[in-house]
């Protein structure tokens, strides 16, 4: 049980002149007190999930403070179960500085340059904006370790105010990390393949995981049919230097950034299965490399990528391929090879689809 004091302090809202005090859950011994006993008697975990069912009841400023806590379990103990009222909290915070800054157009009002301003104008809006960055960078620490936990934060329907708080607003440390978390709309889990080489009559099943950017997915693609199948794939090399393979896998090496990788296929979506030879045409049916992968077309529940060798080439930055927190783990995995007939039922499923 939390502690009656304790909760009774969260619980309680935030002033004008506590905002921004960072360290305001330690003014009160009753906060460190539980979270020592809870470390020395290894239930943490256990603390953690249950205020995290409390969130919603609690001041926004001290709850974003107090994610911090529930998040270093979270990565402590590799459990996401406290995640969803971090969530529910992230969600609710994100629509008020929505609000904050997505005045309606005949507003030309800046915002206001005091924090007093700001707390006198909305309460709750001043306490989200002020605790938003800490809690973006808690809510990271389950959305990259748990898919569960980004579907349940698509559920919310909050897409839209978390683009724009990243891609629309001005420079605010409050808002640093949000950017974060507006990638993990496009990131993609276990996310099922399949590739076809029609100018081979052949193809393949495969697994995506933690990409959110089609560039991304193509250069681990290429990475894995050069170590498993390149040979009978006419890829007799991989092209890529030993500092872009390992910034793609998740490190940051510092050499890379002035680099680039130029496809050994260029990769279409199921709509150029039956052509020859290039045509501009096909450009229509790229997979265009800044889009997620969830946008590839898809039969089956697959979304279908098709190799074809000739054709002008293309480069991508570095900038791509660039993973946004340590627990993401990136990778394409070649499940199997398709059989002559499964090959053949795949094309037919197609032929039927383009057909209709």
């Amino acid at each position: 049980m939390i502690n009656q004091t304790l909760l009774d302090f969260l619980c309680e809202e935030t002033s004008w002149e506590d905002l921004g005090n960072e360290k305001l859950l330690h003014e009160l011994p009753e906060f460190g007190e539980s979270v020592g006993n809870a470390i020395n008697t290894g239930t943490l975990l256990a603390f953690t999930i249950e205020l995290s069912g409390l969130l919603e009841k609690m001041d926004l400023y001290k709850a974003s403070l107090l994610s911090t806590l529930i998040g270093f379990a979270c990565e402590k103990e590799q459990d996401t179960s406290a995640g969803r009222g971090i969530i529910a909290l992230f969600a609710r915070s994100c629509k008020k500085v929505y609000e904050l800054f997505a005045r309606p157009e005949d507003e030309e009002e800046e915002l206001p340059d005091s924090r007093q301003e700001m707390f006198e104008q909305n309460p709750d809006q001043a306490r989200a904006y002020e605790g938003f960055n800490i809690l973006c960078v808690s809510t990271m620490a389950f959305l990259t370790r748990d898919a569960a936990l980004r579907s349940y934060l698509a559920e919310f329907a909050i897409e839209n105010e978390i683009t724009y708080l990243s891609e629309e607003t001005d420079d605010s440390p409050y808002l640093r990390s949000i950017h974060y978390v507006n990638q993990m709309l496009a990131m993609c889990s276990d996310y099922p393949l399949l590739v076809l080489h029609p100018q081979k009559k052949t193809g393949f099943l495969a697994t995506a995981n933690d990409v959110s950017n089609c560039f991304h997915l193509l250069f681990l693609l290429e990475e894995q049919i050069y170590q498993t199948l390149g040979a009978a794939y006419g890829m007799q090399e991989f092209q890529a230097s030993e500092s872009l393979t390992r910034l793609a896998h998740g490190e940051y090496p510092q050499d890379c950034w002035d680099q680039s990788y130029t496809t050994h296929f260029i990769e279409y979506n199921y709509g150029t299965a039956f052509e020859k030879t290039f045509s501009n045409q096909m450009v229509n049916y790229l997979i265009w490399g800044e889009m997620p992968p969830a946008a590839i077309p898809q039969l089956d529940g697959r979304a279908v990528i098709v190799l074809f060798e000739n054709g002008p080439s293309r480069s991508f930055s570095a900038q791509f391929l660039a993973v946004p927190h340590e627990a993401l783990h990136p990778y394409v995995t070649i499940e199997r090879e398709l059989t002559e007939a499964e090959y053949l039922d795949w094309m037919q499923k197609i032929q039927k689809r383009i057909a209709d």
